[in-house]
């Protein structure tokens, strides 16, 4: 369903009808109420990789949780170990959709120094890792079996793979067969205008000048084929999915792959050519570090599902029930309170 989403979403009418433009400030969005909780969340963990398990004993700081809000390679994993059904009472991105007439949210983004960016001498290489990171996004897109190669490749074992991105090379073969990372190809990747579209929702607000002069609606006259087998780039990105998209350089020394709060502070100190963090926030804080980084390509929108432990007594899916979610103020987290804040 997400990979129709530019194809089917994006029409002039969608766009008049959906576009509300925040107030920009300083930092380009306007998420004043973004550390709210909402009437369902009871508490909140730091990355998705906490929620895991949460998911597996049914128990936050010994509490009985009812349900965890959480990402599908997360499920997936906690799925196998425990061997507990694990059901996916709510899909975010569907209830998101029918809200707000769309297919979903954008999450996962790439970002270029803009230095980086503005030397004219390192053109040809950000071309050609571009091209590779496109082949690797629309073969995610396609069912991930090069993904699968290269982490496999990586190393054999399965607790090594994990320990390197957060997941192994199953979840990429089990989860990619119907694109349940909810991957999206360069040539889906929206314009500034039709971001638009997110701004009431997510409190986003997206101008031409947050997307890198590479962004693909901006690439004009560059087509050259060459691919970056080397990593030539000091490239930062979080323990999970969006990670199997740079999977190609999972040997390479320049590539580091850590927590999101080592992420986030990646924008401030500056020394990574590329990041991958979450679109909305990841320009929050290169704004907030002087613009110093640009939206170069969205590599996944949602794949967020309210998932039920089997600890609710009557299985309905209410605020009276105990909720752990993860990331506050994360596109996520502003997705799911955009369906369910008040």
């Amino acid at each position: 369903m997400k990979q129709k989403f530019l194809g089917l979403l994006f029409s002039s009418a969608f766009i008049v009808s959906l576009a509300s433009c925040t107030s920009r400030s300083s930092s380009s969005f306007n998420n004043s109420s973004s550390d709210e909780k909402t009437p369902y969340i009871d508490a909140y963990v730091s990355a998705v990789s906490d929620t895991a398990p949460i998911l597996i004993s049914g128990k936050y700081n010994s509490i009985d949780v009812d349900y965890v809000v959480s990402s599908y390679p997360v499920i997936l994993q906690a799925r196998t170990q425990s061997g507990k059904a694990l059901t996916e009472a709510v899909d975010i991105a569907e209830e998101f959709g029918k809200k707000y007439q769309t297919d979903g949210f954008p999450q996962a983004g790439l970002f270029i120094k803009t230095s980086i960016e503005n030397d004219q001498s390192q053109a040809d290489n950000i071309i050609s890792f571009l091209n590779s990171f496109d082949k690797a996004t629309a073969d995610l897109v396609n069912g991930g079996q090069k993904a699968v190669e290269y982490i496999n490749s990586y190393n054999s074992d399965v607790e090594q793979q994990k320990l390197r991105f957060g997941f192994n090379a199953g979840v990429i073969k089990n989860s990619q067969a119907e694109n349940k990372l909810a991957f999206i190809t360069k040539e889906q990747n929206p314009s500034a205008d039709q971001f638009k579209v997110f701004s009431e929702p997510l409190g986003v607000n997206i101008k031409e000048a947050d997307l890198s002069k590479y962004y693909p609606t901006n690439m004009t006259g560059q087509t050259s084929e060459t691919e970056m087998d080397e990593l030539a780039f000091k490239v930062t990105s979080p323990q999970g999915a969006p990670a199997s998209a740079v999977a190609k350089y999972a040997s390479s020394t320049n590539l580091e792959i850590t927590q999101p709060a080592q992420v986030q502070a990646a924008f401030t100190k500056g020394e990574s050519d590329f990041i991958i963090f979450d679109s909305v926030n990841g320009l929050k804080l290169s704004a907030k570090n002087g613009n110093n980084y640009k939206l170069v390509r969205m590599v996944t929108y949602g794949n967020l599902y309210v998932v039920s432990t089997g600890n609710d007594e009557d299985n309905k899916f209410s605020s009276d029930d105990y909720i752990v979610s993860y990331g506050q103020g994360l596109v996520p987290d502003l997705a799911f309170k955009a369906v369910y804040g008040e």
